[in-house]
């Protein structure tokens, strides 16, 4: 094994590093506004050369816009030698190399940064990034002066002293961007396919080669930096790299340099392929690429990370933030020493880094006084006897739904019982912090507790109370938090196991065909990754979508609710697709009867499954960005909406107790046909399916993440899980796998890789999704063969928390009594329409808006309740006044503009009809005190794309064929909403295909 202390010949030059340390390539940001050298840089590197073998300086701009930071250093003009002549001797006077980074931004360029100028690339694409410009596409005249002025930029590198350059190509600067799918579009000699993609990095390279032979400097180096891998879709996979590579090799260069956050990284693009990126690299290197040195980079902070780096396979290892808090770093690792990894807040001067450069470093900064004191004080904490006064102290957390009551039994020394009362907290969603939580404060006699994935809330107001209640037992809740916990064993074990079924996702739609699969006689095993079951479906308000014409037809339509019938009626055929049209028209012949009934004097609630149908159906209809349309597939569809019923039987007969009473409405649902529980959560139907189905002999695996299928001869035999504790599961199946994990609301970069409908899906952006929804079930049926549909289409839900992202904050009420007023007080949008209708209406009006309610309309507020209403009043979730002109002032809009709107509209509900927006149905009046306002922003609400199957719910392959013994239901799967779901029609999608998924794996359809 190379040892980091020797030294090492370069690929091409004859040059050697005197040790495999180099000083990787960071930003300062202290340049002169020109991109001129300061006096403060030079002493930085001076202070960290020595006795690293290099020093890589920062990059350098090369053409006068090409600037992708502040302060950036500049070699795009000769006036810029004298300078760059005192920085590299300086670097070279202290026995280091001095390379030179050289780069263009490109796309990246920051107008604020380049005079206002637009930045450049090779093909008019923005970059994925928030507020990214779309780049002017490069001239073949701009194409050959970028190149000269690299060529310039090496010329003028070598005249100031300078040992070397490294050329940048990486961190998706211009020549990453002319090698990028993505970013190069262009169908010349500059772009197409890879080969012409490499023309450019080949060109720049070949230049700079070309000026070295003219300086007759066969000493002179060359690197080259690259990153490994895009994120993009289309974009740069590690095969591409590696072809790159192999080009830019046979021209001839003494270095490549990764760039890569830390140099164990695996792939960005598939991170389930645990492989390493540098084992990779080996694996695939061509016989030319083999003689060139490769430096690696991220994460090497003592000397045991360098050997370790060396190890794995780089030559050399590019060190970072280690030099920027100890610029004697080269000394202390070539010695064994244990190098700093933070700075003292005292320590700017003394480390010499400029003031720019600490403004933006603060999170490796500490203050070391405090830190001490801090440690200082744990050690003594760590040492207080805890005693208690014996006897049941009850104290307080503060969960979703306000006060969770937490009796605690002490003994003089001990915590010996810990009742919670979760009677009012959020059902499902908490129950592991009811059960562990305080197990595990008892088991270790500690607070130092770590809270559970998908119940952080409940898991905090449970410690929080445990604490309150030690302190009134004359304990130290401070020293309890400060109690060092038992070391957790990782287990090594593996299981294996065969079963009928196994279903991956403890939601609605796992529980579903889990039970179904029961019911038919089959053994099963439900693997659920959090530690309770529930999924997105506890998180619910719990209605359901299905015609029940007779049902309805007790309920009184609502104002509104008829002309929205009339207008459906006049649809065009023209704008209905043929496979639907034979619905559309029985529709328009029971409309044609119902209006009969209406001009006759009745009034009745319309509903059939025709009109469920078409309304899925229209409400599908998108277009993305490129213009390419989407519609829900018909069968898929049919499906779902006539056999809706048999799932509300079903569940019925399970157990669920359905209020009869009303017919309710779901945000963006377009229609009343809602069956929602007595007891109005999705936690009602978890708990009642979730007890049948271990009462039925189900095996139900929560902590378990299901990581691959098993495959053999092309048919699904099993599924291979992790438990949180390390323990492995191999499990084979009988009859088959149903994928039932749901879609991919929380993983952002997910959300970005597929977006093709919203402009952008900001990076901070909230979801009312439980964070176990990463689409790794998608991922997982992926790789196993199956194709996809849909995935570029998110649906946001407007009425998310604007901090949180939740849904059942602040005062959720029935679609028909929603009034909402945008920053200036007035109405925007029919408040009944879709939910991407009503997002993008958000968004066109600054993003946050108000729901304004009087006391009549709160008291409509569904899942929640008065304790709730008054603490999130106290919170500000929830603005009261006594007056509208009091809620204007505490919403900061216009007066005149809100009490104006809200006259207006009040007017429409005596009217029955709003001219103003064509709201579908109208329900109250917002004219009895007090008042109340929820802010809401859109945050992602679902995803609409997933697994293809058909209506058998058999995983489809890109034929078309059904993949032996694989099977979805839910979010996972993708083709029955297309581009927009309907409000509560995400319950009956897992229920019904749940059902269905677990009578065809039954049954190996």
């Amino acid at each position: 094994m190379n040892k980091l202390t020797d030294e090492i010949q370069l690929g091409l030059s004859p040059v050697t590093f005197k040790n495999r340390i180099v000083m990787a390539p960071m930003t300062i940001q202290s340049a002169f506004f020109d991109g001129g050298v300061t006096q403060e840089m030079i002493d930085y590197y001076a202070a960290r050369s020595g006795d690293a073998g290099a020093v890589i300086v920062e990059s350098a701009f090369v053409e006068n816009y090409g600037r992708a930071f502040p302060g950036a250093l500049g070699i795009n003009t000769d006036s810029k030698i004298a300078g760059l002549k005192k920085l590299a001797s300086a670097i070279k006077e202290k026995g280091s190399k001095a390379i030179l980074q050289i780069y263009h931004a490109g796309r990246m360029a920051n107008g604020e940064y380049n005079g206002g100028h637009q930045p450049i690339s090779a093909s008019p694409v923005a970059a994925l990034r928030d507020n990214a410009e779309t780049p002017l596409e490069m001239t073949k005249e701009q194409i050959g002066f970028m190149i000269e002025a690299f060529a310039k930029a090496v010329n003028r590198a070598i005249i100031a002293g300078f040992d070397g350059v490294e050329i940048h190509g990486a961190n998706t600067y211009i020549l990453q961007q002319f090698f990028s799918p993505h970013s190069n579009r262009r169908n010349d000699k500059w772009g197409g396919d890879i080969e012409k993609r490499t023309t450019f990095p080949l060109a720049v390279l070949n230049e700079a080669k070309r000026v070295v032979a003219d300086h007759q400097r066969d000493d002179f180096i060359i690197g080259y930096r690259f990153s490994p891998e895009e994120i993009e879709e289309p974009g740069i996979r590690f095969e591409d790299t590696m072809y790159l590579l192999d080009k830019l090799a046979d021209s001839g260069l003494d270095y490549f340099h990764f760039s890569m956050g830390n140099y164990t990284r695996n792939s960005i693009v598939n991170p389930e392929d645990k492989e390493l990126l540098i084992r990779k690299y080996h694996a695939l290197k061509s016989e030319n690429v083999a003689k060139i040195p490769v430096i690696g980079v991220g994460g090497i902070a003592q000397r045991a990370d360098a050997d370790q780096a060396l190890a794995q396979g780089y030559d050399m290892v590019s060190v970072g933030k280690g030099f920027l808090v100890e610029p004697t770093w080269a000394t202390k690792a070539i010695n064994s020493d244990e190098c700093a990894e933070f700075a003292d807040i005292e320590q700017q001067h003394q480390l010499k880094i400029p003031t720019p450069l600490w403004e933006i470093m603060d999170y490796m900064i500490v203050d070391s006084k405090a830190e001490a004191l801090k440690h200082q004080r744990i050690k003594e904490l760590q040492n207080v006897e805890i005693t208690f006064e014996p006897g049941e102290y009850t104290a307080y957390g503060y969960g979703h739904n306000g006060k969770l009551p937490v009796t605690v039994t002490f003994s003089d020394d001990k915590i010996l019982d810990i009742i919670v009362d979760s009677s009012k907290e959020s059902d499902g969603i908490a129950n592991p912090a009811f059960e562990r939580i305080p197990q595990q404060i008892m088991e270790g006699q500690t607070l130092n507790i770590d809270v559970i994935s998908g119940a952080t809330v409940s898991s905090q107001a449970v410690i929080d109370g445990v604490s309150d209640a030690v302190d009134l037992a004359g304990g130290n809740s401070e020293a309890l938090r400060c109690k060092a916990r038992e070391a957790v064993e990782w287990s090594t074990e593996v299981i294996e196991k065969t079963v009928d079924v196994v279903v991956v996702g403890g939601g609605g739609a796992g529980l579903s065909a889990a039970l179904t699969a029961l019911d038919n006689g089959k053994s099963i095993i439900l693997l659920e990754k959090f530690p309770a079951v529930g999924g997105n479906t506890v998180r619910t308000g719990g209605w359901v979508n299905a015609a029940e014409p007779k049902w309805v037809k007790d309920f009184t339509a609502i104002a509104g609710e008829v002309d929205y019938l009339k207008a459906i009626a006049e649809t065009p055929e023209s704008d209905i697709a043929e496979e639907y049209l034979a619905d559309f028209r029985t529709l328009k012949d029971q409309l044609a009867n119902y209006f009969l009934d209406t001009e006759s004097g009745k009034n009745y609630l319309f509903d059939s499954v025709e009109l469920h149908l078409i309304q899925t159906y229209l409400g599908g209809k998108r277009t993305n960005l490129d213009g390419e349309p989407i519609q829900g597939q018909y069968d898929l569809v049919q499906t779902l909406t006539s056999r809706a019923m048999e799932s509300i039987d079903w569940l019925t007969e399970k157990g669920i107790d359905f209020n009869r009473g009303m017919v309710d409405i779901a945000v963006g649902a377009l229609w009343r046909r809602a069956h929602k529980p007595n007891r109005p959560k999705g936690v009602e139907f978890v708990e009642k399916l979730q007890k049948q189905v271990i009462a039925q002999g189900g095996h139900i695996i929560t902590d378990a993440r299901a990581e691959e299928l098993i495959v053999d001869d092309g048919k699904v035999v099993g599924i291979k899980a992790t438990h949180s504790d390390g323990t492995k599961y191999v499990l084979t199946t009988n009859c088959g796998v149903v994928l039932a994990s749901g879609g991919f609301g929380a993983n952002t970069k997910m959300l970005q890789k597929y977006n093709n409908y919203w402009n952008e899906i900001a990076d901070d952006i909230k979801t009312t999704n439980s964070p176990a929804l990463i689409g790794d079930g998608i991922e997982i049926g992926e790789k196993a063969g199956a194709d996809l549909v849909g995935m570029e289409y998110v649906q946001l839900m407007p009425i998310g928390d604007p901090k949180s992202g939740a849904l059942l904050t602040g005062l959720i009420v029935p679609p028909e009594n929603f009034v909402f007023v945008n920053n200036q007080g007035k109405r925007f949008v029919d408040e009944c329409e879709s939910r991407d209708v009503l997002s993008r209406s958000f968004f066109d009006n600054g993003g946050v808006v108000y729901m304004i309610a009087d006391e009549a309309i709160r008291k409509t507020a569904a899942n929640t309740t008065d304790e709730t209403i008054e603490r999130e009043i106290e919170e500000g979730i929830i603005i009261k006044a006594d007056s509208i002109e009091e809620l204007a002032q505490k919403i900061n809009v216009s007066t005149e503009a809100l009490t104006e709107t809200i006259s207006r509209y009040n007017s429409y509900v005596d009217e029955g009809r709003d001219p103003e927006f064509q709201k579908g149905a109208l329900g109250l009046k917002v004219e009895k005190a007090p008042f109340y306002a929820t802010p809401r922003k859109p945050s992602v609400h679902h995803t609409m794309g997933g697994l293809k199957i058909n209506t058998k719910a058999c995983v489809l392959d890109k034929t078309g064929t059904p993949i032996s013994g694989l099977y979805a239901a839910g979010e996972v799967t993708g083709g029955i909403h297309a581009g927009n779901r309907l409000g509560g029609n995400a319950l009956i999608d897992i229920f019904t295909y749940g059902r269905i998924a677990g009578d065809s794996v039954s049954n190996r359809v």
